[in-house]
C-alpha cells in the first residue's frame, strides 16, 4: 500500500508532518510506503499511484486523478470535515485520537476559570492603566474565586473526548453529567454522584450546573443545542465552554447572557464560522475568552494521529 501524506499547514507547527514523525509511521507500518508531501504540486504528483492519502483539503477533482485511492483520511474529528463526495470504493477516515490533548485543555480552562486565574492573569502587569490600582490586586480575586471539588459539569457529547474529559474532571472531585443520544455503559469511574443521560431529560439538571462543556459534533442535528432558554436555565455562576463545534451555541444569545451577567464566563476554542468575524459580539462580550480552533495543539499531535492510523490502515 501507498499512503501519500500532504499534512502542511504553516500557521500551526504542530498539524504540519515532519520527515521525523513520518518515519515512526514507517517503523511501525514498514509494509506501507509513506510519501511526505510539503506542496500541493508534489501531493498532485503522487496522486496517482496512492492507495490512502492523509490530507488537510482534497479537491473534488483530484478523485479523477487518483484511480488507485481507496482510503481518505484526515486527523480532524468532525465527520463533517471534507466537503467532497467521494467515489465508490473510497471510504473516508477520520482522527480518532484527540481525547487525552483536549481533555488537559478542558482541565486546564475549567480550573483556571474556577479560580479566576484567566480573568485576572493580566492584573499585575506594567502596562495597565491605573498602576496605583494594579500595583497589588488582591481585591481582583477575592470574592469570585471557588474550588472545582464537588462542582457539576454537564458534558455535551459524552463520546470518546467527553468522557476523557468527564474522567480528568472527576480526578479533581466534579460530578460529572454526561448527556449522549444513546445510553450505554456507564465509564468504570462514575460513581454514585454520576450520571448519563439523553438531551430532552437535561432541562431539570441545568439550574443545578458549575459548568457546561460542549465537546458536540455537528452532524447529528446539534444546531444551538445551547440557546436562549437554555441559558437563561442556568445559574450566574455558571460557565460554558466549547471545544467541539461552533453549530451547538447560539453565539448572539450566549454574548447578551455574558453581557447581562445571566451566566458567569465562557471560554470558546470553535465558533459557528470559522475565522470568527471580527465584528462578532463575542469579541466584546463579558467575561468571554475566545481561541482560534486550538484545543488539540500538542507536539505529539501527529505523532498520535499516525499511530491511530497505523492501526487503521
Amino acid at each position: 500500500m501507498k499512503l501519500v501524506c500532504y499534512l502542511q499547514l504553516p500557521s500551526v507547527a504542530e498539524f504540519s508532518l515532519t520527515n521525523e514523525i513520518a518515519n515512526e509511521f514507517t517503523k511501525a507500518r514498514p509494509d506501507i510506503e509513506l510519501v511526505n508531501c510539503f506542496t500541493e504540486d508534489e501531493f498532485i504528483e503522487q496522486l496517482p499511484t496512492a492507495d490512502a492519502v492523509s490530507v488537510w483539503v482534497f479537491k473534488q477533482e483530484w478523485f479523477a486523478i487518483a484511480p488507485k485511492l481507496k482510503y481518505l483520511c484526515t486527523p480532524a474529528a468532525g465527520r463533517d470535515y471534507f466537503k467532497v463526495v467521494p467515489p465508490a470504493g473510497v471510504e473516508m477516515r477520520y482522527g480518532s485520537f484527540h481525547a487525552p490533548i483536549m481533555a488537559e485543555t478542558v482541565l486546564g480552562i475549567v480550573i483556571g476559570m474556577s479560580h479566576r486565574l484567566l480573568q485576572n492573569a493580566t492584573a499585575m502587569r506594567a502596562d495597565n492603566d491605573n498602576q496605583e490600582a494594579k500595583a497589588w490586586p488582591r481585591d481582583a480575586f477575592t470574592g469570585y474565586a471557588t474550588r472545582c471539588y464537588k462542582k457539576h459539569a454537564i458534558i455535551l457529547g459524552f463520546g470518546h473526548i467527553g468522557s476523557e474529559i468527564g474522567r480528568l474532571l472527576k480526578g479533581i472531585g466534579c460530578r460529572i453529567t454526561g448527556v449522549k443520544r444513546t445510553i450505554g455503559a456507564a465509564p468504570a469511574w462514575f460513581d454514585a454522584d454520576d450520571r448519563q443521560v439523553t438531551l430532552d431529560k437535561l432541562a431539570p439538571l441545568l439550574p443545578f450546573a458549575d459548568h457546561v462543556i460542549c465537546v458536540l459534533p455537528s452532524d447529528t442535528g446539534a444546531i444551538h443545542v445551547v440557546d436562549k432558554e437554555f441559558l437563561s436555565s442556568l445559574p450566574p455562576t455558571a460557565f460554558i465552554y466549547n471545544v467541539g463545534r461552533g453549530v451547538s451555541i447560539d453565539e448572539e444569545a450566549l454574548a447578551i447572557a455574558l453581557n447581562e451577567g445571566k451566566i458567569a464566563g465562557a471560554v470558546l476554542d470553535v465558533f459557528e464560522k470559522e475565522p470568527l468575524s471580527i465584528d462578532s459580539p463575542l469579541r466584546t462580550a463579558k467575561n468571554c475568552y475566545l481561541y482560534p480552533h486550538v484545543s488539540a495543539v500538542s507536539p505529539d499531535y501527529l505523532s498520535l494521529y499516525l499511530q491511530d492510523l497505523a492501526k487503521e490502515l
